[in-house]
C-alpha cells in the first residue's frame, strides 16, 4: 500500500511502517453547516458555520465563535444550534438596506440625510450579526461621535434596526439595546436676543436702503425661522392682513399656522414685494448666513446667530406683556398643555399683539 501521509510504499498494516502514521480512515460524522470545536486552554471554543456578505469595501467572511466550554460535547452542541436556522437577513448591514430602501423614504430629505451619515458612523459593526453585537460595543460607537446630535442620530438608527431584527426572528433578537445607550452630555449657550440699541441700528440701517436689514427685521418681527424665510415666496404674503401662511417648517403646528406681522412692518414686507423673482429672499443657505453676519457688521451689533431673531421677537413680546398663550401662538409653539388652556384664541388678538410692537 501507498501510506497517506509519507506516500512511501509499506506492507499492509493499520500503522506505516516508515512514518508511523495510522492508516485508518476517519469517517466524518458531523455534517457540513454543524459547525465545529477546539480546545483552547482548560475549555472548549465552539465555532458556528460562517457567512459572507459584500459591503462598499467589497466581500467580507464572517464566523461566530464562542468560548468557555467545559466539554467538547457542550462546545459543538452549541456550534451546531440552529445554525440552519441562523437568519443572515439580521446582519446590521441587510437590516439597514432593508430600512433604508422602506422607511427612511417616508422622512424629510433633511432626516435621511443625518441618519445615511449616522450609518457611516456604524461601520465597524456593519457585517456583524446583531445579535452578536454587545452593549459596551455600541456604547462605544456612541462616545467616539463627539456630539448630542450624531449621537442621538446614531440611537435613532440602531433603535430601528433592532426594531426589525426582533420583528424578523425574537428568538436571536428579543431587545433592544439602544434604547439603553447614554447619549453625550448637550451643550447649548442660551439663546440671547438683540437689544432695543441693537434693534434701532437695524432700524438705521434700513433708512440709509441697505438691501438685507429688511431680511432682518422680517426676522426680529414675526418669529420667523430662517428655513421659512428661505422658503417663502411672495404669493405667501397677504399685505392687506399683515399675515403670511404657507412656509411654516419643522412642526405641524408652524405648518397650519399664519406667521403675523406688525403695521410698521407693513412697508419693509411691501418692499420686499416689489423685487424681482417670486420669492421674497432668492438666495441658498450659506449665502443667506454670510450675508447675514455681513449685515449685522455693517449696523455695528453683536454677531449673533440667526436664532437671536426669534428670540428677540419673543423676548419683547415678554417686556410688552402679551399674555403667554398669545406668544405662544405668534411663535406657533406646539405645546399641547398650553392650547388646551387657551382653545378659543383668535387670530385678532395675535394682530393686536403685534401691533404693540414699535420702531426700535
Amino acid at each position: 500500500m501507498i501510506c497517506r501521509f509519507c506516500h512511501k510504499e509499506a506492507p499492509d498494516a493499520p500503522f506505516c511502517c516508515w512514518c508511523g502514521r495510522s492508516q485508518e480512515q476517519k469517517k466524518h460524522r458531523r455534517g457540513n453547516g454543524q459547525g465545529t470545536a477546539f480546545k483552547r486552554g482548560n475549555t472548549w471554543t465552539a465555532v458556528r458555520p460562517g457567512y459572507q456578505f459584500t459591503d462598499e469595501e467589497g466581500l467580507h467572511r464572517k464566523r461566530q465563535w464562542k468560548g468557555g466550554f467545559a466539554t467538547k460535547k457542550d462546545a459543538l452542541e452549541w456550534a451546531s444550534t440552529n445554525s440552519e436556522q441562523l437568519d443572515h437577513s439580521q446582519k446590521v448591514i441587510d437590516l439597514w438596506q432593508l430600512y433604508k430602501d422602506n422607511d427612511l423614504q417616508k422622512l424629510s430629505s433633511n432626516r435621511q440625510t443625518a441618519y445615511q451619515i449616522a450609518r457611516k458612523r456604524l461601520e465597524p459593526i456593519m457585517g456583524m450579526e446583531i445579535h452578536q453585537i454587545t452593549f459596551e460595543t455600541l456604547q462605544g460607537l456612541v462616545n467616539a461621535s463627539g456630539s448630542y446630535y450624531k449621537a442621538r442620530d446614531m440611537k435613532t438608527v440602531l433603535s430601528k434596526l433592532y426594531k426589525k431584527a426582533m420583528a424578523s426572528n425574537k428568538t436571536l433578537v428579543n431587545k433592544n439595546l439602544a434604547e439603553f445607550l447614554v447619549l453625550p452630555q448637550l451643550e447649548e449657550s442660551e439663546a440671547q436676543p438683540f437689544t432695543q440699541e441693537e434693534v434701532s441700528a437695524f432700524w438705521n440701517l434700513y433708512e440709509k436702503n441697505d438691501y438685507f436689514v429688511p431680511f432682518i427685521l422680517l426676522l426680529c418681527y414675526t418669529g420667523m425661522m430662517p428655513v421659512e424665510l428661505l422658503a417663502c415666496k411672495k404669493d405667501m404674503v397677504d399685505l392687506d392682513k399683515c399675515e403670511i401662511f404657507g412656509c411654516g417648517a419643522k412642526t405641524k403646528s408652524r405648518k397650519k399656522s399664519a406667521i403675523v406681522f406688525p403695521e410698521i412692518l407693513r412697508p419693509v414686507v411691501e418692499g420686499l414685494l416689489n423685487s424681482n423673482g417670486d420669492k421674497l429672499l432668492h438666495m441658498n443657505k450659506d449665502n443667506f448666513y454670510k450675508e447675514y453676519y455681513a449685515c449685522l457688521e455693517r449696523a455695528g451689533v453683536r454677531k449673533l446667530p440667526p436664532y437671536s431673531c426669534r428670540h428677540t421677537f419673543g423676548t419683547e413680546a415678554v417686556k410688552l406683556n402679551v399674555h403667554p398663550a398669545i406668544i405662544q401662538k405668534m411663535l406657533r409653539h406646539s405645546n399641547q398643555k398650553t392650547q388646551e388652556r387657551y382653545t378659543h384664541l383668535s387670530s385678532e388678538e395675535a394682530h393686536d399683539a403685534a401691533n404693540l410692537f414699535k420702531r426700535g
